[in-house]
């Protein structure tokens, strides 16, 4: 196998990959735009902010392809290179005689740079999952929470409460008993008073500017561990030209001073397989002062119930976000989203650096792909 980055004249044979793989009953297909959605515009030269495809050839066609999200993270202060990874896909899960070639690919990539992560995976019966779990990478789930606006639409649309009788029975028991509107009556009560009370406002911005690069290193010393987030960084990963996200800036309403930012999103669900019809908002990314990250959760979560969602859901492993997210009336339910990291990808996950000292959200490498 030869490894190495995809170049334009490649996309063709990786174009015949995602044909095999769906001749074969897959649903996987890899992009044959590999760049992140604001590199083209908002990337300036050199920036370490940046992604390419990788991908396994034999000189007749591509039997694997992953792309690599190149990237900055923060341990300590201490600025580091590393490589999210993203589907990594290979012809072997169709033809075992080419099931060497995303090892081989894998290996590669991690002699390149040997710090990587990844996140979502699935269950652990998945088969992302189960790939990363055989290359021993570290991993761990990061908390879910959720937020149900309006409570009755979410017990009787929500699938995953359809997946056993109990769960099936007492959704409808209380989407239709009425505790349902009881309960959404109490959490708008609860939000009402609290922004009452607010010291901080928010508005919608464009995109992200200098103000986002004094947050950030504002409040980088609250967290261990921090995927870099200034402002060039944000505007490639959501770029201002990118309607689906929402960008909120946060401030304190006396002194006017910016404390925080939050992004959000929202998906009107068709038949999905964990939401059903339900139109789901998501929190997506954010960062601030730890003392202030409440006001950011209730920022995006406020907004979210302004556009009309049916349910708020949001991942996040640092301690600040995590009570946050408590506090603001969200619950926290089971977690399919997982943190992996490679053996040689520095301390994190190790006993010096647990989940809560990382901050990972959704949006995160490829976390939003279902949810935009």
């Amino acid at each position: 196998m030869n490894i190495r980055y995809a170049e334009n004249r490649d996309l063709a044979a990786v174009a015949r990959l995602n044909s095999r793989l769906k001749a074969g009953g897959r649903d996987d297909e890899m992009p044959l735009d590999p760049a992140l959605p604001g590199e083209a515009q908002y990337r300036p030269e050199g920036f370490p902010v940046y992604r390419r495809m990788i991908i396994a050839e034999d000189g007749q066609e591509v039997r694997a392809a992953m792309m690599l999200c190149h990237h900055n993270i923060f341990i300590h202060g201490v600025k580091r290179d590393f490589c999210w990874t993203k589907m990594p896909l290979s012809e072997g899960v169709i033809d075992l005689k080419y099931s060497p070639a995303i090892v081989q690919l894998i290996k590669r990539a991690l002699d390149y740079q040997p710090f990587m992560m990844g996140v979502g995976a699935g269950t652990s019966i998945s088969e992302g999952h189960r790939f990363f779990v055989k290359l021993r990478w570290r991993r761990q789930s990061v908390p879910f929470f959720f937020y149900p606006v309006k409570v009755s639409k979410v017990l009787r649309g929500l699938r995953y409460l359809k997946n056993s009788s109990r769960l099936r029975y007492g959704a409808l028991l209380g989407a239709y008993s009425g505790l349902g509107a009881v309960v959404s009556g109490l959490l708008s009560l609860r939000r009402k008073i609290a922004s009452g009370l607010s010291d901080f406002e928010d508005s919608v911005v464009e995109g992200f500017g200098e103000w986002a690069n004094h947050i950030f290193y504002n409040s980088l010393s609250d967290y261990p561990v921090a995927m870099r987030s200034d402002a060039t960084s944000l505007n490639i990963a959501y770029p201002p030209n990118d309607h689906r996200y929402i960008r909120l800036r946060v401030k304190r309403k006396g002194a006017k001073t910016d404390v925080g930012w939050i992004v959000v999103a929202s998906k009107q669900m068709s038949d999905n397989h964990y939401f059903g019809d339900l139109k789901v908002g998501t929190l997506v990314d954010g960062f601030g002062r730890s003392e202030d990250v409440p006001a950011l959760v209730a920022a995006g979560i406020n907004h979210l119930v302004s556009i009309g969602v049916d349910i708020i859901v949001a991942n996040f492993s640092h301690a600040a976000w995590v009570e946050a997210c408590l506090r603001s009336g969200m619950f926290s339910g089971p977690s399919n989203f997982q943190l992996f990291v490679s053996p040689k990808g520095g301390p994190a996950l190790e006993e010096s650096c647990p989940l809560h000292q990382i901050h990972i959200a959704r949006g995160h490498s490829d976390g939003m792909d279902n949810l935009i």
